[in-house]
C-alpha cells in the first residue's frame, strides 16, 4: 500500500490541554481520507503538524517516503504536501500572483517575469477569472478560497489537505471542487479531507479517522458507516434528532416582519414576510443577493423600499437604527466582524448592552457577571472562566457566546448569517435548539445558510433567491433539500455570479507597483512647491541651492528606507537616528587619512549599523520584546556609545575626501544617485523577489505568513539588520555634508523617517509600502524644509506648512481607497 503521508504516535501538549495523544493516521494514494471530530478534537493541530506549522512533542511524520520527527512548512511543500486552510492562509497585502508564487514549491514556481501570464492561463484552465494583480485584501472570502485551491492544484501535490474547503463555497463551487478531487485521485494523489459536513464525507470519502479529545476513537472505511453512526462517533452519543421540532402552524397570518420592494446593491424588488414564532430561511446560489438582503435588514446596506415590524414601518439605515428598532444582526465572519478577539467572554457578551451593564458610565463588575451568566445560561459554553479570551474557545463555543450576546437585549428580530459555519456536530444541535427556543419565546429568527440540509431541518419557511430577486417561497412540507437546491440551481433567472467564473474587477496598476501613484503625486507636490517658492525668491533654484537640497534629500531617503523595511514587517525602529549619529562618529576617526583609510572607516560604520540591527533583531525575535521597546533601549545605548567616542564634535575630513564625496554629475550630487539607486534596488527586492514577498507577508498577517511558508522571525531579523545598515549609509552621506563626527547629530531623523513612510503611503500596521514612494517623500520633505527658509517664515510657520503637506500626502491613499470602494459599489451593468 503506497502511503505518501504517515503520522505515527503524534502527541502535542499545550499548557493545560493535551491536544493530541498518540494519534496515528495513514493516508493512501488515490483515496480520500476524512479526518473528523468536533471543534477542539485535535484536527487542526494534526493538520498543522503534517503541514509543518506546528511542532509535535513526540511521534514521527512520514512524508514522501522519509520518516522525520518534524517538518517545516517549506519542506512539507517541497515534499509534495499542499494544504487549503479553512481560513485562507493568504497575507492580505500581497497580490494574487505573489500569494500564489509564495504558496508554490520552488521547483514549481515560474519566473516572476512570466508569472502573471502563467497564472492567468492556470485560472483559465480551472474556469476562474480572478485578476492576478488584485490584492488579496480586495477579494471576497469565496474568491480567496478559490485562489488557495488553485495554488494547491498548481503545485501538483502528492498529498492534498483540504480543511473545511466548502464552508465559503456554494453548491456550484463545491461540485467544481469535487470534480478536481476526482481528477487528482485518478492521478494518484492522496486527499486528506476535513469537514463538518457528513454528507460530503459519505459522497467522496474512502477512509475515515475520528478524533475526540485528542484521541482516535474510530477509523475504517466510510462505506462501513451511515451518517448517523459517523455523527455518533464524533460526538460520543446517539443523536435522536439533529433538529428540534418545528413551529406548529396555528393559522396566524399577521406578519411580524414585512419586507416590501426592498432594493439595494445586489438585489431589487425583494418582498417577503416572517410570521410570529417561526424561523425563516434565506437560500440561493452564493452571490444571488440573499446575503446582501440580510445585511440590509441589519442596517449594513443602503436600501430603497420598506420594512415593517408588527405593522409599523421602521428605518434600518444603519446598525444603530436597526438595533433601536429591535433588530440584531449576527454576521457569519466571527473573527472579522462579530467578536472582539482580544477581549474576554464577559466583555464580548455585554458589549452591546453597556448602558445596562455600566449604569451612569461606571463599571459595575457584579452587574456584568450577572448579565453574562444570564445570557450564556443553557448554552454549554466550554470555558473554565468568563474571563477567558473568546479566541481561546472552540468555534462552537464562540458562536454560542455571540448568540448569548444577541439574546441579551430580547430582540424582536434576530438575523443570523451561517449560524453553524465551522461548528462541530454536537454544537450544531445545541445552536439549532437555541434558535428554536428564541423563536418560541417571541423573537422572529431569519437565518441565511449555504447548507440546504440545515435549512430543511431548521426552517419553517425558506425564501429562495435568484439574480437578486425572490424566486420562490417554500412552505411546510415543500421545505426540502431537493426543493431548496433545485429551485436555486435550476432557475432560468440565474445570475452571472452563480458560476465560479465571476470576474474579480481588474484595476489599473502602476508599473512601479502600488506606490507608483503615490510617488507621482508627491513629486508633483514637490515641483509645485519649488515653482511657488521661486516666484517669491528666484535664488531657490540656483545651482548651489538645488545641489544642497538634493544632497540633503539623500539622507532623508536612506532613513526613510530604513524605517520602511522594519515597518513593513509590522515593527518600528526608534534607533535609526542614533545609528546615523554613531556612523558619523565612527567615520570621523578615518576622515584625515587617505582613500584606503576612509574606506576602512566606511566599512566599520556599516558594520556598526549591522551590529545594532542584529541586537534589535534578536531582542524582537528571540526575547519577544515589542519593537518599540527593543529599539528604544538600543537607541539610548547607541547614543551613549557615540557620546563616549565623541564627547564633542570633531574629526574633520580632509579637503580631498570632501571634494571626492561631494562630486556631482550633470549638477546631480553623487550621494543622491547612491540613495536613489538603493531605493530602486530595494523596490525591486520588495516587489519582485521571494524575500520581498516574505517581508510583506510577515507584516500583513504573521499567522497566515507562517502557514504560507514564510519564516516570520527570519524576516523580522533581516529587516532589523537591513535597517541598521541603511541607517549607517545615511550616516555616511550625512558626514559627506558636514565633514565632522557629532554624537548629537541625526537624532531628529528618527521622526523624519516615520514622517517619510507615512506620507509615502506605507501602512504603519505592516505589510505594504513602496521604496520609490519613500524616495519621492524624501524629496518633498527636504523641499519643504529648504523652501521655508527662502520664504523667510518663522519656525511656527515651518511646522504649520510641513503639517499641511504631510496631511495632504497622507490623505492620498485614503482617497484612492475610497474611490475604489465607490467603484465596487456600482452594480454590474449600471
Amino acid at each position: 500500500m503506497d502511503a505518501p503521508l504517515i503520522l505515527s504516535g503524534i502527541t502535542k501538549v499545550y499548557p493545560g490541554v493535551r491536544a493530541l495523544d498518540d494519534v496515528s493516521v495513514t493516508v493512501t494514494r488515490g483515496r480520500v481520507h476524512a479526518i473528523l471530530g468536533e471543534n477542539g478534537a485535535g484536527k487542526s493541530t494534526l493538520v498543522g503538524i503534517a503541514a509543518g506549522s506546528v511542532v509535535p512533542d513526540s511521534g514521527t511524520i512520514g512524508l514522501a517516503g522519509e520518516e522525520l520527527p518534524r517538518v517545516n512548512t517549506r519542506d512539507a511543500r517541497e515534499r509534495g504536501l499542499a494544504i487549503v486552510y479553512q481560513t485562507p492562509a493568504l497575507a492580505p497585502s500581497l497580490s494574487v500572483v505573489d500569494a500564489v508564487l509564495l504558496l508554490l514549491p520552488e521547483s514549481k514556481r515560474p519566473p516572476r517575469t512570466k508569472a502573471v501570464t502563467w497564472l492567468t492561463d492556470h485560472f483559465r484552465e480551472l474556469g476562474l477569472r480572478i485578476d492576478p494583480g488584485a490584492l488579496i485584501s480586495h477579494l471576497s472570502l469565496r474568491d480567496a478560497h478559490l485562489v488557495e485551491i488553485a495554488a494547491a492544484l498548481a503545485s501538483d501535490p502528492g498529498v492534498l489537505v483540504l480543511d473545511e474547503p466548502t464552508e465559503a463555497l456554494g453548491p456550484e463551487e463545491t461540485r467544481w471542487l469535487f470534480e478536481r478531487i476526482e481528477a487528482l485521485l485518478a492521478a494518484g494523489t492522496a486527499i486528506v479531507y476535513i469537514t463538518h459536513r457528513i454528507p460530503e464525507v459519505v459522497e467522496i470519502g474512502d477512509d475515515l479517522t475520528v478524533l475526540r479529545d485528542g484521541k482516535v476513537v474510530g477509523r475504517g472505511l466510510v462505506a462501513d458507516y451511515d451518517e448517523e453512526q459517523i455523527v455518533e462517533l464524533i460526538v460520543g452519543r446517539t443523536l435522536e434528532t439533529t433538529f428540534p421540532d418545528k413551529r406548529i402552524d396555528d393559522g396566524t397570518t399577521d406578519a411580524v416582519v414585512a419586507v416590501t420592494d426592498l432594493s439595494g446593491l445586489g438585489f431589487s424588488s425583494v418582498s417577503f414576510d416572517a410570521l410570529p414564532g417561526e424561523i425563516l430561511g434565506l437560500a440561493g446560489v452564493e452571490g444571488n443577493g440573499q446575503r446582501d438582503v440580510l445585511r440590509a435588514l441589519g442596517g449594513h446596506r443602503h436600501t430603497a423600499g420598506t420594512v415593517s415590524l408588527a405593522g409599523k414601518q421602521v428605518s434600518l439605515r444603519s446598525p444603530r437604527s436597526a438595533k433601536t428598532a429591535g433588530v440584531v444582526y449576527l454576521p457569519g465572519d466571527r473573527l472579522g466582524e462579530a467578536m472582539f478577539g482580544t477581549m474576554t467572554i464577559r466583555e464580548n457578551v455585554v458589549a452591546p448592552s453597556l448602558r445596562e451593564a455600566m449604569p451612569f458610565g461606571v463599571i459595575n463588575r457584579a452587574q456584568e457577571y450577572r448579565l453574562t451568566r444570564q445570557a450564556v445560561e443553557g448554552l454549554a459554553v466550554k470555558t473554565p472562566t468568563l474571563e477567558a479570551p473568546i479566541t481561546s474557545l472552540s468555534g462552537g463555543s464562540q458562536q454560542k457566546v455571540l448568540l448569548a450576546r444577541a439574546r441579551l437585549g430580547n430582540p424582536r428580530v434576530l438575523l443570523v448569517e451561517d449560524p453553524t459555519q465551522g461548528v462541530d456536530a454536537g454544537a450544531r444541535v445545541e445552536i439549532y435548539a437555541f434558535l428554536r427556543a428564541m423563536a418560541a419565546a417571541g423573537t422572529t429568527v431569519i437565518v441565511l445558510s449555504t447548507d440546504a440540509v440545515e435549512l430543511e431541518g431548521l426552517c419553517d419557511r425558506v425564501v429562495v433567491f435568484s439574480r437578486g430577486r425572490v424566486q420562490t417561497v417554500l412552505n411546510g412540507d415543500d421545505v426540502t433539500e431537493r426543493a431548496i437546491t433545485g429551485t436555486a440551481v435550476l432557475s432560468t433567472d440565474t445570475s452571472e455570479s452563480t458560476t465560479i467564473t465571476a470576474q474579480s474587477g481588474r484595476r489599473r496598476r502602476s508599473p512601479l507597483g502600488p506606490g507608483g501613484t503615490q510617488a507621482a503625486v508627491l513629486l508633483a507636490l514637490a515641483l509645485v512647491l519649488s515653482l511657488s517658492t521661486t516666484v517669491v525668491s528666484s535664488a531657490f533654484l540656483n545651482p548651489l541651492s538645488v545641489s544642497q537640497l538634493l544632497a540633503a534629500t539623500s539622507v532623508i531617503i536612506l532613513v526613510g528606507l530604513a524605517q520602511l523595511v522594519v515597518v513593513m514587517t509590522g515593527g518600528i525602529d526608534l534607533s535609526i537616528g542614533s545609528v546615523v549619529a554613531l556612523a558619523t562618529v565612527v567615520i570621523s576617526y578615518f576622515g584625515q587619512g587617505g582613500p584606503g583609510v576612509f574606506a576602512l572607516g566606511v566599512a566599520l560604520a556599516l558594520l556598526a549599523g549591522a551590529a545594532v540591527g542584529v541586537v534589535n533583531g534578536l531582542l524582537v525575535t528571540r526575547l519577544n520584546l515589542p519593537p518599540v521597546i527593543a529599539t528604544l533601549v538600543t537607541s539610548i545605548a547607541v547614543v551613549g556609545v557615540a557620546q563616549v567616542l565623541r564627547p564633542a564634535p570633531g574629526g574633520s575630513a580632509t579637503g580631498d575626501i570632501m571634494a571626492a564625496v561631494g562630486t556631482a554629475l550633470a549638477g546631480v550630487p553623487v550621494v543622491l544617485m547612491v540613495a536613489v539607486l538603493i531605493a530602486v534596488g530595494l523596490w525591486f527586492v520588495i516587489e519582485r523577489t521571494t524575500i520581498g514577498r516574505g517581508l510583506r507577508a510577515a507584516g500583513s498577517d504573521p499567522v497566515k505568513a507562517n502557514r504560507m511558508g514564510v519564516d516570520v522571525d527570519r524576516m523580522r531579523f533581516l529587516a532589523a539588520v537591513l535597517a541598521g545598515v541603511l541607517s549607517a549609509v545615511a550616516g555616511l552621506l550625512l558626514y559627506t555634508r558636514t565633514g565632522i563626527g557629532d554624537a548629537n547629530t541625526g537624532q531628529a531623523l528618527t521622526l523624519t523617517s516615520v514622517t517619510a513612510i507615512v506620507i509615502a503611503g506605507a501602512s504603519i500596521f505592516g505589510g505594504s509600502g513602496s521604496a520609490i514612494a519613500v524616495a519621492a517623500a524624501g524629496l518633498l520633505l527636504q523641499t519643504i524644509t529648504s523652501a521655508l527658509s527662502f520664504l523667510s517664515l518663522g519656525l511656527s510657520w515651518q511646522y504649520w506648512l510641513l503639517g499641511v503637506f504631510v496631511i495632504l500626502a497622507a490623505l492620498i491613499p485614503i482617497i484612492v481607497a475610497w474611490r475604489r470602494r465607490a467603484r465596487e459599489a456600482i452594480p454590474r451593468g449600471s
